[in-house]
């Protein structure tokens, strides 16, 4: 008797207690990313048997984003360390291999032409760094806030800014390039937790572990209103918008 292997199951996401799971998602609507380990997964949004599994990380992998032009992948490990690799081969051929910060890389985000890379975490001299992903080569810096960021986001549209929310409470916003520090937001009072441009980079989002969910202009960072009084009892985990920009997903420990 024969046997052949017909279907095979991903894991499902390594949670931890308290720390938000960043998902990635695919440019073409057709996959989605999360991590388990040392390994990213590659999975069909429609059929969870159809699954990849990329193993190239030799520790716990955090974060994994599609670029904008969808060929590509970065994902962000524990150590500090950012790969770039092919998504259209099987093999996924490493392109790139980085270390933009000392420590765990918490978030990644593209620019809109696949050129420029932002990572943030808990880094020992610095929180986040942006550079270019061909190179590596720094366009600028991610300073002004003084705990770990969690999260992070490109604007998709010119003037390209680059957005940061961070363990002291703030949300820090950089023009760019090269990307400097412009000027802090400071009305969230717990952990800044998310942080999202709506796809045509008009407005973003900020959530946080105080429940609240901000909105503010895209190109001049002020704040046009919260979402709900407040939006959750508990923290906010995540935020996602809308292909539209219509809509504003959250997700809360409430």
């Amino acid at each position: 008797m024969s046997y052949s292997n017909k279907y095979t199951f991903a894991a499902l996401p390594r949670t931890q207690r308290g720390t938000p799971l960043v998902l990635g998602g695919d440019p073409k609507g057709k996959n989605f990313l999360y991590t388990n380990g040392n390994s990213v997964i590659i999975r069909d949004i429609e059929n969870p048997a159809i699954s990849d599994v990329y193993t190239e990380h030799s520790c716990q992998v955090n974060v994994a984003k599609y670029s904008p032009s969808g060929f590509y992948i970065a994902s962000g490990d524990v150590s500090g360390k950012v790969r770039i690799w092919d998504t259209v081969n099987k093999e996924h051929i490493l392109k790139n291999e980085f270390q933009p910060i000392g420590g765990p890389i918490k978030d990644i985000a593209w620019s809109a032409d696949s050129q420029r890379m932002v990572v943030v975490g808990e880094g020992r001299e610095r929180f986040g760094h942006v550079f270019m992903a061909e190179t590596g080569t720094s366009v600028g810096e991610i300073s002004g806030q003084s705990k770990p960021i969690n999260s992070v986001d490109f604007r998709p549209s010119r003037p390209f800014r680059v957005v940061t929310a961070s363990e002291d409470n703030t949300i820090a916003v950089f023009e760019g390039p090269p990307f400097k520090f412009k000027c802090t937001k400071q009305d969230h009072t717990r952990f800044a937790q998310a942080v999202r441009y709506s796809p045509d980079g008009s407005l973003f989002a900020s959530a946080g572990f105080d429940g609240k969910i901000f909105l503010y202009d895209g190109a001049t960072s002020e704040l046009k209103g919260e979402i709900g009084s407040p939006a959750h009892k508990g923290g906010v985990y995540g935020i996602a918008w809308s292909p539209d920009g219509k809509l504003l997903l959250s997700c809360s420990g409430d």
